[in-house]
This record gives C-alpha cells, sequence and structure tokens, in this order.
C-alpha cells in the first residue's frame, strides 16, 4: 500500500532505529509521547472503515522508541561557531524543550530558566510514573539538553518578564512555561475540608513531589477527562479500595479516550455515568461524601435530554 507512512513501513521491517529517527524530525519526545498522547489522529484514520479499528499509531511510535538502538551519535549537535544571538526559554517543558532542539543546531546560544530542579515541566510533574517512566524522560530530556550551545538554569524562577528583557542581554525570548491549571467545583462545602478536596492537576503535581503518600478507603474522582484516569488509577495506588469516576453524562460524551476508561475499569474503578455534583457531604467537619442528582438521558435526533430521576448521596474520604 502506497499510503503507509515511512516510519510504520520501517517498523515492519525491524528497522526500529531508523523509524524513531524519521519520527523524531518532527516529533522530539517519541518515546513520550507513544505513552501519553491522547490519539487525535488515530479516529480519523481509514484503516476503521475495514475493520473498525484505527492503526495503533501511538503504540508504533512506542515500539520505535523501545526497540531502537542507541541514537546518541546520530542526533543533531550545535556547531562550534554560534551565530551570534542569543535566545531565552522560560520553562524547562516540552514546547521549550522542542525550541532548544530547533535552534541549537542552527548556532543559536540558547538559555532555560526552569523553577525546578529537573527538567520536563508538565510531562514530569503532573503524568504519573506508572504511565511515564522517569527513565524515559529523562533520556529523551537529555538527547536534547546535550546536544551543545543550551545552557540550563535550575530552580532560577522568571519573576519578572522586563528584568529578563532589560537586562538579560537577549534577541528572543520564548514563553513556554505552560498552563497547569485544573478546573474548580464551587459547590457548597467545597472549602469545608481543604486536606481532602483536591483539584486533580494540583494532587497529580503533589504525588510527584511526595507530599502526598497515602489517601482515603473512599474516593471520587469528578470529572472524565484524562487527568481524571490517572487520579482515579493513582488514588488505587495510594491504597483506596472503593474508587469511583463521576460523569455528568453517557459515556458517549467522555472526554477521555475508550482506552483510558478501559485501563481504569482493568484496575476496578467505577465509572458513573449521568450524576451531576450538588454539594459535599459533612459530619460535623468531616468529609463523608458527595450528593448528586442522578439523570436518565435519552438522544433524539443528535440531541441529549436529560431527566432528573433523583438524588444519591455516595460515600467519600477524599
Amino acid at each position: 500500500h502506497t499510503n503507509i507512512p515511512e516510519y510504520i513501513r520501517l517498523i515492519a521491517q525491524g528497522r526500529f532505529t531508523e523509524s524513531y529517527l524519521l519520527n523524531r524530525q518532527s516529533n522530539v519526545f517519541p518515546g513520550i509521547l507513544g505513552r501519553t498522547c491522547d490519539r487525535p489522529c488515530e479516529p480519523a484514520c481509514r484503516r476503521g472503515r475495514v475493520d473498525g479499528k484505527p492503526v495503533a499509531i501511538c503504540r508504533l511510535k512506542r515500539v520505535a522508541a523501545d526497540y531502537r538502538d542507541d541514537v546518541t551519535g546520530m542526533l543533531p549537535k550545535a556547531p562550534t561557531q554560534k551565530n551570534g544571538n542569543r535566545v531565552a526559554l522560560v520553562g524547562a517543558g516540552p514546547a521549550s524543550l522542542t525550541v532548544a532542539n530547533d535552534l541549537a543546531p542552527l548556532g543559536y546560544s540558547v538559555t532555560i530558566f526552569e523553577k525546578l530542579d529537573r527538567p520536563g515541566g508538565l510531562m514530569r510533574t503532573n503524568i504519573p510514573s506508572f504511565r511515564l517512566p522517569a527513565k524515559v524522560l529523562d533520556e529523551e530530556c537529555n538527547y536534547i539538553l546535550e546536544m551543545g550551545g543550551i545552557e540550563i538554569k535550575y530552580s532560577t524562577p522568571v519573576e519578572s518578564l522586563k528584568r529578563l528583557l532589560d537586562d538579560g542581554g537577549f534577541d528572543a525570548v520564548f514563553i513556554g512555561s505552560g498552563a497547569p491549571r485544573g478546573k474548580n467545583l464551587d459547590v457548597p462545602g467545597r472549602y469545608d475540608s481543604p486536606d481532602h478536596v483536591h483539584i486533580g492537576i494540583d494532587w497529580l503535581e503533589s504525588i510527584h513531589f511526595g507530599h502526598t503518600t497515602s489517601v482515603g478507603k473512599n474516593v471520587l474522582i469528578i470529572g472524565v477527562g484524562n487527568t481524571a484516569m490517572d487520579c482515579c488509577r493513582s488514588a488505587k495506588r495510594l491504597g483506596a479500595s472503593a474508587v469511583r469516576v463521576i460523569g455528568r453524562k453517557p459515556r458517549k460524551y467522555f472526554k477521555a479516550s475508550p482506552w483510558e476508561l478501559e485501563d481504569a475499569e482493568e484496575e476496578k474503578v467505577d465509572i458513573l455515568e449521568d450524576h451531576s455534583p450538588v454539594r459535599f457531604v459533612y459530619e460535623g467537619k468531616k468529609l463523608v461524601g458527595m450528593e448528586f442528582e442522578r439523570f436518565r438521558s435519552t438522544e433524539t435526533n443528535g440531541k441529549l435530554k436529560q431527566e432528573k430521576l433523583d438524588n444519591v448521596i455516595l460515600p467519600a474520604d477524599d
């Protein structure tokens, strides 16, 4: 078939290193994305017209990354002679690292300012290690940081862009600080138990830094995006025995990918549809559960209609 991508053809021939290097020309983190990508390309794959399933594009990229040879000597290097231009990159997450990967081989002198003591940004702090091992993350970050022409200043937050622009002596500044902020759920009782009600993305970061090492037996995850999937599976690993993920609409409307839902259910996570949060429930000052409106959903001519059935209270420690 002439329309098979070349990197897939190389994998079929067992040429994993060549496939990895080809993929890396447009995707500098093949091993990372091969584990974490949301796969927006797969629903459009024409293979679905044949047997209902797309080509496993994400998994194929991981295969090439996992089975490649050492590629250190095959990657671009910064030239000894620089072009005289200095560029500052704010943050050492995927955006800034990609910019550094592209600029350093062209002779630019790149300085990265990172508030933490390691590179990776959200890839490191908000993606659980069971999904993205530190070894894979470190390896692909270091491919960039060790190409030459890149200085990285750890534990150096940029607190004033004006000062950076005025005093840094840089010809250009790239802001790759990210936007790691989750959604709040401002219903009654939200702020009455700050140690047991968490924003998902902040909670994952707290686990990464070792600030959170345990969780209650009954855990409710409100929302059904991929962050919710990381939270529910992390809760299981921290010792929760009953973990429920709560969706306001039917499953077909969930933001989480089908394979993410399946992985969670394999780990005995319960996924509830048609439940809308009403309030946090307390006994005295102790969080004991949440109240939800329960609906019956029907769809007519592509429009969702939800009919309220009743209110239910589900137990929750966190």
